[in-house]
């Protein structure tokens, strides 16, 4: 089976500024890498052995490993080309009944990734259904205005600064973006998105990983990270991540504590 989208994909792509749905990872495989991560925080759960789960790809080699899978690679580098940097790796959870949401936000506002050529992948690993809070995409947004966000920093607001696009957003031309168990959805850093509460009796779990065109440039702070993941890369614009050598290791869980804080100032930082 091909891993790369066909023509009328990738133009719907450009057209709507998102893809969904595709199949990233079996079911087998995305509950695995659920325990792992389940395993992870409940064995590094307390302050003083605490592993940052955001880029654990830094840290564990089988993050590393899925960073690179080509049933997620090829997808992004049919819309943002051949040469591709992973630029971060993170998890939005919603916990059973949970009253966390996401408010409508542009990516590209904070990120201080110029130009825009960035990618999101966002992978299911426990069912993303139409009453978990999956993601919500406003079609087309991505071609219009880069608009300013206010910094609400809401009580329940999975997002860093609680950013809210400051827009009047019409609710009934939002499109719904369900996953199931394994499925994946892409979207343009540029869109306006966000996501509702989860009214379920389970995690709803995603996985998101975020890419970028070589081209592609950090604005706001000084030593910023990424992994080429396909093609070549000769604008140099990131310092390279390591491949782990060791699952959990000092050296490793000291590199994602440092990459933590320069990515804490990138999108602290106006």
């Amino acid at each position: 089976m091909s891993t790369h989208l066909n023509e009328a994909e990738i133009e719907a792509f450009h057209r709507r500024g998102y893809h969904t749905p595709s199949r990233a990872l079996s079911v087998e495989e995305a509950v695995a890498m659920r325990r792992k991560l389940e395993s992870i925080s409940a064995e590094f759960g307390t302050e003083d052995e605490a592993i940052p789960l955001t880029d654990l790809h830094l840290v564990y080699r089988w993050a590393w490993d899925t960073v690179h899978d080509p049933r997620i690679v090829d997808p992004v580098s049919d819309l943002l080309g051949p040469n591709v940097l992973l630029w971060s790796l993170n998890w939005f959870i919603k916990e059973p009944l949970d009253k966390t949401f996401v408010t409508y936000h542009q990516d590209a506002t904070y990120w201080g990734l110029e130009p825009h050529d960035v990618v999101t992948a966002w992978v299911a690993l426990s069912d993303a259904g139409p009453t978990t809070g999956p993601m919500k995409f406003i079609p087309g947004s991505h071609r219009g205005e880069l608009y300013d966000q206010d910094d609400t920093f809401e009580e329940n607001n999975l997002l860093s600064r609680g950013q809210r696009v400051r827009t009047q957003i019409d609710e009934t031309k939002a499109c719904l973006a369900p996953l199931s168990t394994g499925q994946m959805s892409l979207h343009h850093v540029r869109i306006i998105h966000g996501s509702e509460p989860n009214l379920t009796n389970d995690r709803r779990i995603g996985m998101v990983l975020r890419y970028c065109a070589t081209d592609v440039r950090q604005t706001k702070v000084d030593g910023d990270r990424a992994i080429l993941v396909a093609g070549e890369d000769t604008y140099q614009h990131f310092s390279y991540i390591p491949r782990p050598e060791t699952d959990g290791g000092d050296a490793e869980r000291a590199l994602g504590r440092a990459h933590g804080q320069t990515r804490h100032k990138a999108l602290m930082n106006d």
